[in-house]
Protein backbone atom coordinates (compact mmCIF):
# COMPACT_ATOMS: atom_id res chain seq x y z
CA UNK A 1 0.00 0.00 0.00
CA UNK A 2 2.70 2.45 0.92
CA UNK A 3 4.44 1.71 -2.58
CA UNK A 4 1.23 2.25 -4.42
CA UNK A 5 0.61 5.76 -2.40
CA UNK A 6 4.51 6.56 -3.59
CA UNK A 7 3.52 5.45 -7.30
CA UNK A 8 0.43 7.30 -7.59
CA UNK A 9 1.55 10.50 -5.74
CA UNK A 10 5.02 10.62 -8.45
CA UNK A 11 3.07 10.16 -11.41
CA UNK A 12 0.94 13.39 -10.15
CA UNK A 13 3.43 15.12 -9.78
CA UNK A 14 4.81 14.58 -13.17
CA UNK A 15 1.37 15.93 -14.27
CA UNK A 16 1.64 18.95 -12.05
CA UNK A 17 5.32 19.68 -12.89
CA UNK A 18 3.97 19.75 -16.60
CA UNK A 19 1.39 22.16 -15.68
CA UNK A 20 3.78 24.05 -13.69
CA UNK A 21 6.67 25.10 -16.38
CA UNK A 22 3.80 25.56 -18.96
CA UNK A 23 2.10 28.55 -16.96
CA UNK A 24 6.18 29.87 -16.19
CA UNK A 25 6.14 29.46 -20.17
CA UNK A 26 2.90 31.99 -20.64
CA UNK A 27 4.66 34.42 -18.07
CA UNK A 28 8.34 34.25 -19.59
CA UNK A 29 6.63 34.46 -23.77
CA UNK A 30 5.03 37.82 -22.53
CA UNK A 31 8.22 39.27 -21.71
CA UNK A 32 8.73 42.28 -23.67
CA UNK A 33 12.31 41.98 -23.00
CA UNK A 34 12.48 38.54 -24.87
CA UNK A 35 12.42 40.53 -28.25
CA UNK A 36 15.91 42.20 -27.63
CA UNK A 37 18.97 40.82 -29.39
CA UNK A 38 20.56 39.63 -25.86
CA UNK A 39 18.26 37.39 -25.26
CA UNK A 40 17.69 35.86 -28.20
CA UNK A 41 19.73 32.14 -27.51
CA UNK A 42 17.96 32.82 -24.03
CA UNK A 43 14.41 32.66 -26.41
CA UNK A 44 15.92 30.00 -28.41
CA UNK A 45 16.22 27.80 -25.35
CA UNK A 46 13.02 28.08 -24.33
CA UNK A 47 11.65 27.23 -27.75
CA UNK A 48 13.95 23.50 -27.71
CA UNK A 49 12.67 22.88 -24.51
CA UNK A 50 8.81 23.37 -24.85
CA UNK A 51 9.68 21.35 -28.51
CA UNK A 52 11.02 18.18 -26.44
CA UNK A 53 8.32 18.50 -24.14
CA UNK A 54 5.52 18.78 -26.41
CA UNK A 55 6.84 15.91 -28.95
CA UNK A 56 7.05 13.52 -25.98
CA UNK A 57 3.58 14.61 -24.86
CA UNK A 58 2.13 13.81 -28.73
CA UNK A 59 4.08 10.51 -28.93
CA UNK A 60 2.34 9.73 -25.65
CA UNK A 61 -1.35 10.86 -26.77
CA UNK A 62 -0.53 8.97 -30.26
CA UNK A 63 -0.06 5.72 -28.68
CA UNK A 64 -3.13 6.13 -27.06
CA UNK A 65 -4.95 7.51 -30.15
CA UNK A 66 -4.34 4.16 -31.76
CA UNK A 67 -5.93 1.92 -29.18
CA UNK A 68 -8.69 3.96 -28.25
CA UNK A 69 -10.27 4.64 -31.96
CA UNK A 70 -8.81 1.47 -33.61
CA UNK A 71 -11.50 -0.20 -35.98
CA UNK A 72 -12.70 -3.36 -35.09
CA UNK A 73 -15.33 -3.43 -38.15
CA UNK A 74 -12.39 -3.60 -40.68
CA UNK A 75 -11.92 -6.60 -42.93
CA UNK A 76 -8.22 -6.20 -41.65
CA UNK A 77 -8.89 -5.66 -37.85
CA UNK A 78 -6.91 -8.72 -36.22
CA UNK A 79 -3.88 -8.78 -38.11
CA UNK A 80 -4.10 -5.02 -37.92
CA UNK A 81 -4.66 -5.06 -34.13
CA UNK A 82 -1.65 -8.11 -33.51
CA UNK A 83 0.38 -5.71 -35.71
CA UNK A 84 -0.29 -2.79 -33.18
CA UNK A 85 0.19 -4.91 -30.51
CA UNK A 86 3.38 -6.03 -31.21
CA UNK A 87 5.03 -2.89 -32.34
CA UNK A 88 3.22 -1.67 -28.59
CA UNK A 89 5.21 -3.73 -26.71
CA UNK A 90 8.56 -3.85 -28.64
CA UNK A 91 7.90 0.19 -27.93
CA UNK A 92 6.76 -0.65 -23.91
CA UNK A 93 10.01 -2.82 -23.42
CA UNK A 94 12.74 -1.28 -25.88
CA UNK A 95 14.55 1.86 -26.60
CA UNK A 96 11.54 3.66 -28.16
CA UNK A 97 9.76 4.08 -24.46
CA UNK A 98 12.35 7.56 -24.27
CA UNK A 99 10.62 8.95 -27.14
CA UNK A 100 7.34 8.94 -24.38
CA UNK A 101 9.42 11.22 -22.05
CA UNK A 102 11.66 13.67 -22.66
CA UNK A 103 15.49 13.67 -21.10
CA UNK A 104 15.44 15.62 -17.80
CA UNK A 105 19.64 15.59 -18.96
CA UNK A 106 18.75 17.39 -22.36
CA UNK A 107 16.66 19.70 -20.45
CA UNK A 108 18.88 20.70 -18.13
CA UNK A 109 21.66 21.20 -20.60
CA UNK A 110 19.38 23.46 -22.97
CA UNK A 111 18.71 25.60 -19.46
CA UNK A 112 21.98 25.97 -18.18
CA UNK A 113 23.17 26.84 -21.83
CA UNK A 114 21.78 30.48 -21.72
CA UNK A 115 18.54 30.69 -19.73
CA UNK A 116 19.51 30.00 -16.21
CA UNK A 117 21.91 33.36 -16.36
CA UNK A 118 19.30 35.37 -17.67
CA UNK A 119 16.89 34.91 -15.34
CA UNK A 120 17.51 37.28 -12.62
CA UNK A 121 17.20 39.99 -15.49
CA UNK A 122 13.41 38.92 -16.55
CA UNK A 123 11.97 39.22 -12.82
CA UNK A 124 12.16 42.13 -10.60
CA UNK A 125 11.22 40.02 -7.80
CA UNK A 126 13.71 37.44 -6.04
CA UNK A 127 10.50 35.35 -4.95
CA UNK A 128 9.74 35.14 -8.19
CA UNK A 129 12.92 34.32 -9.97
CA UNK A 130 13.81 31.67 -7.01
CA UNK A 131 10.36 30.03 -8.17
CA UNK A 132 11.53 29.63 -11.65
CA UNK A 133 15.00 28.35 -11.02
CA UNK A 134 13.04 25.85 -8.26
CA UNK A 135 10.69 24.75 -11.18
CA UNK A 136 13.09 24.96 -13.94
CA UNK A 137 15.81 22.11 -11.26
CA UNK A 138 13.05 20.07 -10.93
CA UNK A 139 12.75 19.59 -14.40
CA UNK A 140 16.26 18.45 -14.78
CA UNK A 141 15.33 15.68 -12.14
CA UNK A 142 11.85 14.72 -13.20
CA UNK A 143 13.05 11.26 -14.64
CA UNK A 144 11.30 8.90 -11.87
CA UNK A 145 7.81 11.41 -11.82
CA UNK A 146 7.29 11.28 -15.58
CA UNK A 147 7.65 7.38 -15.89
CA UNK A 148 5.48 7.07 -13.14
CA UNK A 149 3.16 8.91 -14.72
CA UNK A 150 3.20 7.11 -17.82
CA UNK A 151 3.49 3.50 -15.70
CA UNK A 152 0.13 5.23 -13.49
CA UNK A 153 -1.66 6.58 -16.34
CA UNK A 154 -0.68 4.77 -19.75
CA UNK A 155 0.49 1.98 -19.54
CA UNK A 156 -0.89 0.13 -16.98
CA UNK A 157 -4.73 0.78 -19.02
CA UNK A 158 -3.22 0.03 -22.18
CA UNK A 159 -1.51 -3.17 -20.76
CA UNK A 160 -5.45 -4.50 -19.28
CA UNK A 161 -6.61 -3.61 -21.86
CA UNK A 162 -4.68 -4.98 -25.14
CA UNK A 163 -4.69 -8.25 -23.13
CA UNK A 164 -8.20 -8.73 -22.54
CA UNK A 165 -8.52 -7.73 -26.26
CA UNK A 166 -5.79 -9.99 -27.77
CA UNK A 167 -8.57 -13.19 -26.16
CA UNK A 168 -11.29 -11.72 -27.64
CA UNK A 169 -9.65 -11.27 -31.10
CA UNK A 170 -8.15 -15.09 -30.97
CA UNK A 171 -12.00 -16.46 -30.44
CA UNK A 172 -12.78 -14.16 -33.05
CA UNK A 173 -15.33 -12.00 -30.94
CA UNK A 174 -14.18 -8.60 -32.30
CA UNK A 175 -17.60 -7.08 -30.76
CA UNK A 176 -16.09 -8.30 -27.14
CA UNK A 177 -13.03 -6.57 -28.32
CA UNK A 178 -14.58 -3.39 -29.68
CA UNK A 179 -16.76 -3.17 -26.18
CA UNK A 180 -13.12 -3.23 -24.22
CA UNK A 181 -12.35 -0.52 -26.63
CA UNK A 182 -14.94 1.38 -25.22
CA UNK A 183 -14.45 1.17 -21.77
CA UNK A 184 -10.63 1.83 -22.60
CA UNK A 185 -11.79 5.29 -23.64
CA UNK A 186 -13.57 5.69 -20.82
CA UNK A 187 -11.10 4.68 -18.41
CA UNK A 188 -8.02 7.20 -20.27
CA UNK A 189 -10.77 10.26 -20.70
CA UNK A 190 -8.91 11.99 -18.12
CA UNK A 191 -5.76 11.49 -19.05
CA UNK A 192 -6.06 12.10 -22.57
CA UNK A 193 -8.04 15.27 -21.44
CA UNK A 194 -4.56 16.53 -19.62
CA UNK A 195 -2.32 15.39 -22.55
CA UNK A 196 -4.50 17.48 -25.07
CA UNK A 197 -4.75 20.62 -23.12
CA UNK A 198 -0.39 20.10 -22.39
CA UNK A 199 -0.20 19.72 -26.50
CA UNK A 200 -2.51 22.44 -26.81
CA UNK A 201 -0.87 25.13 -24.68
CA UNK A 202 2.93 23.54 -25.48
CA UNK A 203 2.35 24.08 -29.35
CA UNK A 204 0.85 27.99 -28.62
CA UNK A 205 4.49 28.49 -26.19
CA UNK A 206 6.96 26.72 -29.36
CA UNK A 207 5.30 29.22 -31.77
CA UNK A 208 5.16 32.36 -29.36
CA UNK A 209 9.25 31.50 -28.75
CA UNK A 210 10.42 30.53 -32.20
CA UNK A 211 8.84 34.19 -33.36
CA UNK A 212 10.63 35.71 -30.09
CA UNK A 213 13.74 33.72 -31.47
CA UNK A 214 13.25 34.50 -34.96
CA UNK A 215 14.07 31.07 -35.95
CA UNK A 216 12.50 28.93 -37.70
CA UNK A 217 9.97 26.07 -36.83
CA UNK A 218 11.75 22.52 -37.44
CA UNK A 219 11.38 19.09 -36.99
Amino acid sequence: MITEAITVAAAKEGLELIQQFIELGKELAKLPILVLAQYQLAAQDLYEICKKILKANENTARWLHRFRYFDFKDANARSNFLSAVQEYRALRTGPGFKELKFSCFDIGQIYYRHISSKLGSWFSSSYEREKAEGLFQKLTDADLALVEFLEENVFSNLDSALTKMEVEMDTGTAEGAEKLRLELKLETKETVQYLERFGDDLSDLVLKFAKLARVPLTL
